[in-house]
């Protein structure tokens, strides 16, 4: 599995409000919106590489186009980001532990519980390094109980692409806060990273762990943050790679992630 992040200065190809300076900010849109007009601007823009080999690909893939691959992996995204509400708690605590004094809970316990309700509520949507990638980054940027600010995530540390993995949580409140939630307001649409993304020179240095010429497993989707109004700060730009797995025969979110403040 891939487990490297990727950031970089990233200004998506084929995502019009990415790279369209001319356009107003755009605006996150409730999720329904979202996957409706995203499905209809990305259908066409996948296309067929004829020459391109087939390494360590399945069966199932050799047989679509790329189009068919495009949505399959943006169907799949759209499924994990619509099996989850905006606002939904995924960690809270009593309210006792704000109190000064009461010994709180440590960092290494609410991130356990934490990713332990992500596997319930997420389950094989996403890959195993999903959860495994999002722990190496808790251990950067612990979950806390914080004297003013409750329960939060604190970023302690000035690896960007630590932080990156934290894009969909949020507090609810920004002081004496109880709950950690999910979020899946922002906009996000398929990026056509084999054909035209990995050879922008500014993306040039994104997933290049993966060997695009040969390998059909993986596709990438991106989300605009911008305007999004977290509590907990994330980058402005966001791109997931997703992935095929071969034996379970499902697209998932993988661990790995580039973007930009």
């Amino acid at each position: 599995m891939i487990g490297v992040l990727v950031v970089g200065i990233l200004a998506f190809v084929g995502i019009s409000y990415f790279n369209n300076k001319n356009q107003p900010p755009v605006t996150p849109t409730a999720t329904t919106e979202t996957k409706e007009s995203n499905q209809s601007e990305t259908s066409g823009e996948a296309t067929e590489n004829s020459s391109q080999a087939v390494q360590g690909s399945s069966d199932h893939l050799l047989k679509l186009s790329a189009k068919e691959r495009a949505d399959e992996a943006t169907e799949a995204f759209e499924r994990w980001y619509t099996s989850f509400s905006n606002g939904d708690v995924i960690l809270e605590i009593n309210k006792e532990l704000l109190k000064e004094g009461s010994g709180g809970t440590s960092p290494i316990e609410l991130q356990t519980k934490l990713i332990d309700n992500l596997k319930a509520k997420f389950g094989d949507k996403v890959s195993d390094d999903f959860y495994t990638s999002l722990q190496t980054s808790f251990n950067f940027n612990p979950v806390i109980v914080d004297g003013t600010k409750g329960l939060t995530i604190s970023k302690q540390n000035e690896d960007q692409s630590q932080w990156l993995r934290t894009w969909f949580l949020d507090t609810e409140k920004t002081a004496q806060n109880t709950k950690i939630i999910l979020r899946n307001d922002f906009p996000y649409e398929w990026v056509d990273w084999r054909n035209k993304g990995r050879n922008a020179e500014n993306l040039k240095n994104l997933f290049t762990q993966i060997d695009w010429d040969n390998d059909l497993t993986y596709e990438v989707v991106g989300m605009t943050l911008k305007n999004s109004h977290k509590n907990i700060d994330s980058m402005q730009l966001v791109a997931v790679l997703m992935h095929y797995n071969e034996k379970n025969g499902k697209w998932q979110v993988s661990g790995s992630i580039g973007g930009i403040m």
